[in-house]
């Protein structure tokens, strides 16, 4: 009798009954009656058509702030609100109709089991399912309305994810050939300017032979700057290089300057312009004056050279050598390059 009297005073509260009561007669363990089960379950679909719309609303302003579509028309909660509103309205008559269908069929079910002497209860359980596992079917089916398009979210986003991994991957590979072109480019300006210095800077010469001891030996090898008389005098005791043949390049140093007379005493000293010379170096004694016995003028485009191994030398002392032509001289001995203990600039 007592359980009647709570489902009557269910009933009676059934029509103002709003969710919040609904809330705390579960919380107080306060069995329900279908229409309040109905409400429930009717303000849980609500609750989940407004979390999916809410997340719409969400990706909507993501895809709005990535894209940069400030244009777009804004949607409000409250018009999120409404339109959830008139869904769940929607679906609350279309479930009531269901419902009525459902009940006709199970009244009539229960009518033909009541004739055959069957009670209803058993024809209930011949089906394996109550009202409230149905009831928590639907929800599961809900629930799981609402969790496809979770998974279809997800899906999406793993495609924005690869493809900003393949654009991603596209700039490295055009920046791997930028790279290449850049080293390319690089390696042929170094390979130019290398062509460039050997060719119209410098030159590297071996010395052949001993005219230049005790300064050079042979073997030495030397750096020649070929650059130094283009933009410079030759000076003296400057080291020279010059053609004597076709293929074969004599070594020597500068003694007399373009316009000087240069001569060699019988006794080995050097007169530049009548005065003897003083070098800073001590060399051996001429022995053999050449063609310098008598006073030899330069011209204002030659100079006098002779070796630094005065008595073993072929030099401006000889007609065949003689006066060096300054458009002919190579370049000028810069330093040595080896033997590295040696390394340096040349006296």
């Amino acid at each position: 009798m007592s359980n009647f009297d709570e489902n009557e005073n269910h009933e009676e509260l059934q029509e103002g009954t709003t969710s919040e009561e609904i809330k705390a007669l579960i919380e107080n363990g306060t069995p329900l009656t279908k229409e309040e089960k109905r409400l429930e379950k009717e303000r849980r679909k609500e609750e989940k058509r407004l979390e999916k719309e809410r997340r719409k609303q969400e990706k909507l302003e993501r895809k709005m702030q990535k894209e940069g579509l400030d244009d777009l028309p804004e949607v409000s909660m409250a018009d999120l609100k409404r339109a959830a509103k008139q869904a769940a309205e929607e679906s609350r008559r279309a479930m009531e109709e269901v419902e009525g269908k459902t009940s006709g069929n199970v009244n009539e079910s229960e009518a033909s089991s009541e004739e055959a002497g069957e009670p209803a209860s058993e024809a209930t359980k011949a089906s394996g399912m109550t009202s409230d596992e149905s009831a928590d079917g639907k929800e599961q089916s809900e629930d799981s309305e609402t969790e496809e398009p979770d998974a279809a979210e997800e899906k999406e986003r793993g495609g924005r994810r690869r493809k900003k991994s393949k654009r991603k991957e596209r700039p490295e590979d055009v920046n791997i050939v930028k790279d290449l072109l850049s080293l390319i480019i690089y390696i042929g300006i170094v390979i130019l300017i290398c062509f460039l210095i050997i060719t119209y800077v410098g030159r590297r010469t071996t010395v052949h032979g001993d005219s230049m001891e005790p300064t050079l030996q042979s073997g030495d090898s030397l750096w020649i700057n070929m650059l130094a008389y283009r933009f410079g005098e030759p000076k003296r005791y400057d080291i020279i290089v010059f053609p004597y043949q076709d293929d074969v390049n004599y070594i020597k140093r500068i003694i007399g300057l373009p316009g000087e007379t240069v001569q060699i005493t019988d006794n080995g000293d050097i007169l530049i312009n009548g005065e003897v010379l003083v070098e800073p170096k001590q060399f051996d004694r001429i022995r053999n004056n050449g063609i310098a016995s008598s006073p030899i003028t330069l011209g204002p485009d030659e100079v006098f050279v002779l070796g630094d191994n005065r008595n073993n030398s072929r030099d401006s002392r000889w007609a065949d050598v003689g006066n060096i032509k300054l458009d002919k001289i190579v370049g000028r001995a810069a330093f040595r390059l080896t033997p590295f203990k040696k390394f340096g600039g040349i006296d």
